[in-house]
């Protein structure tokens, strides 16, 4: 059975049409993202500064989504600044996946979110410690799903794109090999996927 299209230009219920038989669309385009800060589900995450003085890895930040939809990971930040002491070689940061304790989720020092939606009252249901000098974290993957170097006064900022199903988590650590003492501080920016994920 045969379909025709015809032209509605002007009616405001229907498409327009041209004498070729192409149909005119306008569009706008916007990342995942994007749409997520206009409709109040995307939110950033920071630890804000925290001073470190030891040699070894100290975990800086635990992030558990307790939402029923993934929670998707679409940026992280680090930045480190006040350094004084004498590198080996570059920082390192990692973030793992899945710890189950260590200091940093023991001592449940609450991070609140920040909506990017300014003034909306949407909220995000996750647990969300920071740690700093000393802290640790245990039962994770041993391999780190992110890893990179971070100079002892340097900002970085990256997509990752991950997604993190309920009651999944992650952790970031720092190892600063010898330009400690100094001051960290990382984040994500994440938003609420708007698909269920598998349980």
């Amino acid at each position: 059975m045969a379909t025709t299209i015809q032209d509605g230009t002007g009616k405001g219920y229907s498409a327009r049409i041209d004498d070729e038989g192409r149909l005119f669309t306008r569009t706008t385009n916007e990342t995942e993202i994007e749409h997520s800060v206009v409709s109040g589900r995307a939110f950033n995450i920071n630890t804000e500064f925290l001073p470190i003085s030891s040699s070894g890895e100290s975990a800086l930040l635990y992030l558990k989504n307790n939402e029923a939809a993934p929670l998707v990971v679409a940026a992280w930040f680090i930045g480190t600044d006040n350094a004084a002491g004498t590198p080996t070689r570059q920082g390192l940061t990692a973030v793992y996946v899945n710890p189950t304790g260590g200091t940093l989720i023991a001592s449940a020092s609450v991070v609140q979110t920040q909506n990017r939606l300014l003034g909306s009252s949407e909220t995000l249901d996750v647990d969300i410690y920071k740690g700093g000098d000393g802290y640790t974290i245990t039962g994770q993957q041993p391999t780190p799903v992110l890893y990179q170097t971070q100079g002892s006064s340097a900002r970085a900022f990256g997509t990752v794109y991950l997604a993190i199903p309920k009651g999944a988590s992650l952790a970031v650590t720092y190892t600063p090999n010898g330009a400690e003492p100094l001051e960290i501080y990382t984040g994500f920016q994440v938003f609420k996927s708007d698909v269920e994920g598998a349980e």
